[in-house]
């Protein structure tokens, strides 16, 4: 089942010290811990494996725009994607290993992913074009169908950053802000142009006319600007418009509907065909999966034989998360690919003996039988309400969720890049998925947080050097978790710490342990969580005993700062997991320490399936682990940079 064991190389030369009130051993390089680990991934269709940077398969971390092209290909624009992979495309189930590449611009690169960053894509036979977020135009040639042929052409310059594109008949019709123009195809000239306000999207009839999104409707225009008293309205929230293989309008109703409607336009518009179920996500039990629940939808077409593509996302580029499905001209679902992680750490539900795992917008199942790397999750659940995702902080930022069962209860902690407390969420439906807020807490600065398995919170830094802790206090009658935000149990920093960034509670043990800078120590960067350990037993019957402290393992970092310490912590079982901020010789590590004595155990790196680089470890809280009943360890690890997050499996 098992990767075979084998010794860690050493990945570098630095060095870390454990102590004991009665010893001290210095580890002078890392290797893998006993038993056997395997290495997977959550949360991405394919694990990032394929090639150096600018080469590759994963799905890319958002979608701002779709085009199909008649074969099948569909290409998805975002704006950011950490990798580069912001133009991907992807055609029966696979996608582009080499990525698309604007390089070597006039001006340099004024768009991320090698000036490819974008709000508007478009086909057109052989060629490719690219609105970017720099005020380019980009012109790529491919060979149809062919996912890897791509290749740069000429680029000119646009007059704004454009947020819709449609191609035909040798003429490409630009949406700005407040502008719309009409550009050859073959030079990219402008042939004309006219002003339009309020616009959010737009695409090309077969007749030449085009039709614009503006409020809740479609209106039609000639190329001129001239609106021709036709229009489409009553559409709950039109986000795309675009037109299928007969001629049909396609119209993404992202409003209650959560459908994509076709109409016959060449009369009176006539609505033909509404795909998806009514309500999608939020129909049936809200938040669970099914072919025919369509949410938060991004983009649709269709390709010359009649199957139709829909491309969903939250909004905000990577942070919202990717989902495209390949329908049969029936509905029957032919393909689906996605991307559930940017900026994000996901957590386990602490009832599921690691079967089950929680991002802050999706829900997925892991079939834990299953050993080839990546095969073990799938999608089952939606978190996030569509038409509420506009004001949930879960659609604008990348955090990490944690799972808590309090008195047979779900509820989600979410947790962001810069920590500084939770957002709180319950669920609607106790067999659904939806969440919404509920409930938080925050403070400006502070680092060091916990959710305990009984729901208590822990802030390790809080007013005046000071530990807080928040009872859980049951239910309330609105189905929210009580907290006495104003009482806490509070204590100082127990002697000899300058900083505490990182707090952890045992209740089983009635352990705490804290990391962060003793006195003295030198505070390297903001956020990390700090040069030392240590583990109190007894905390909340009074007697907080000092039972080890332990020097943390430092990265390879060559900068100004030095070597820096780890980013995250976490504790499961025996252990104490430390994944640290920078790669060491390309290797993202996860330190391992036993939590009797602090002993170093071993260290994890990602097997080569999950990718040829991995990213920086960004979240302070880039690490969750749970141990399962028969003894496996499994911890999910935040990997921004190829849209994912790892999945350790260790048997000690």
């Amino acid at each position: 089942m098992f990767d075979k064991r084998i010794k860690l190389v050493v990945l570098i030369m630095a060095m870390f010290v454990w102590s004991h009130p009665c010893l001290a051993q210095t580890i002078t390089k890392f290797h893998a811990p006993p038993g056997a680990y395997a290495t997977s991934w959550v949360g991405n269709s394919f694990g990032g494996n394929g090639g150096p940077n600018g080469y590759g398969y994963w799905v890319q971390e958002g979608a701002n725009a779709m085009d199909v092209s008649p074969d099948g290909t569909v290409l998805v624009g975002v704006d950011w994607d950490e990798a580069g992979r912001c133009a991907g495309l992807y055609k029966d189930g696979k996608t582009n290993r080499v990525l698309l590449k604007a390089e070597n611009l006039k001006g340099g690169e004024g768009a991320w992913g090698w000036n490819t960053g974008n709000h508007a894509v478009a086909f057109l036979g052989d060629h490719i074009y690219i609105a970017n977020t720099g005020k380019k135009l980009l012109k790529f040639s491919w060979t149809i169908g062919i996912l890897n042929s791509a290749k740069f052409e000429t680029a000119v310059d646009t007059p704004d950053m454009a947020i819709g594109m449609a191609a035909r008949k040798q003429e490409l019709a630009i949406l700005y802000p407040k502008d719309v123009e009409i550009r050859k195809a073959s030079d990219m000239s402008v042939i004309q142009s006219f002003p339009i306000n309020g616009a959010k999207g737009i695409t090309i009839a077969p007749d030449g006319s085009l039709w614009i999104i503006k409020a809740k409707s479609v209106l039609r225009y000639t190329q001129e600007g001239d609106f021709s008293g036709v229009k489409v309205s009553g559409i709950g929230n039109p986000t795309v418009v675009a037109f299928d293989n007969r001629g049909r309008l396609i119209i993404c109703d992202n409003g209650p509907r959560q459908q994509v409607l076709f109409y016959d336009v060449r009369h009176s518009p006539k609505l033909v065909r509404a795909f998806g179920e009514r309500g999608g996500i939020l129909s049936g039990v809200p938040g669970v999966v099914t072919a025919a629940k369509l949410f938060a939808l991004r983009g649709a077409g269709t390709d010359s034989k009649g199957n139709v593509y829909v491309c969903m996302n939250f909004g905000n580029g990577p942070n919202g998360n990717m989902l495209l499905r390949s329908y049969s001209p029936n509905g029957k679902l032919r393909w689906q690919l996605g991307c559930f992680s940017f900026v994000d750490t996901f957590g386990f539900d602490p009832n599921s003996d690691g079967q089950t795992v929680y991002s802050r917008t999706a829900v997925f199942h892991l079939d834990l039988k299953r050993t080839s790397p990546g095969s073990e999750w799938r999608l089952i659940g939606i978190s996030l309400n569509p038409l509420k995702g506009s004001n949930d902080t879960r659609a604008k930022y990348g955090c990490t969720a944690i799972l808590r069962r309090l008195n047979g209860h779900r509820v989600l902690y979410t947790i962001g890049q810069y920590a500084g407390g939770y957002d709180i969420y319950t669920f609607d439906n106790p067999k659904g998925y939806l969440a919404h807020r509920v409930n938080g807490i925050h403070g400006d600065n502070q680092w060091a947080w916990y959710v305990d398995k009984n729901g208590g919170i822990w802030n390790g830094d809080g007013p005046n050097q000071t530990i807080r802790y928040f009872p859980f206090d049951g239910w309330s009658g609105m189905h929210s978790p009580i907290y006495d935000w104003n009482n806490p149990h509070i204590w100082k920093w127990p002697k000899g710490w300058q900083l505490v960034r990182r707090v952890m509670y045992d209740s089983s043990t009635d352990t705490l342990y804290l990391t962060g800078y003793l006195d003295g120590q030198n505070v390297e960067t903001w956020g990390v969580a700090g040069a030392t350990a240590r583990r109190y037993d007894d905390w909340l019957k009074g007697w907080r005993k000092l039972k080890w402290t332990i020097d943390l393992p430092r990265d390879g970092n060559t900068g100004k700062q030095g070597p820096l310490t780890p980013q995250a912590v976490d504790i499961a079982g025996k252990y104490l997991f430390a994944g640290m901020v920078m790669p060491n010789d390309g290797k993202q590590l996860v330190h391992v320490m036993n939590l009797s004595n602090g002993e170093y155990v071993g260290s994890f790196s990602p097997g080569n399936s999950t990718g040829e680089g991995w990213g920086w470890e960004d979240m302070p809280y880039a690490i969750q682990a749970i141990k399962r009943k028969n003894g496996e360890y499994l911890l999910l690890v935040e990997e921004d940079w190829r849209g994912k997050n790892l999945l350790y499996r260790w048997r000690p």
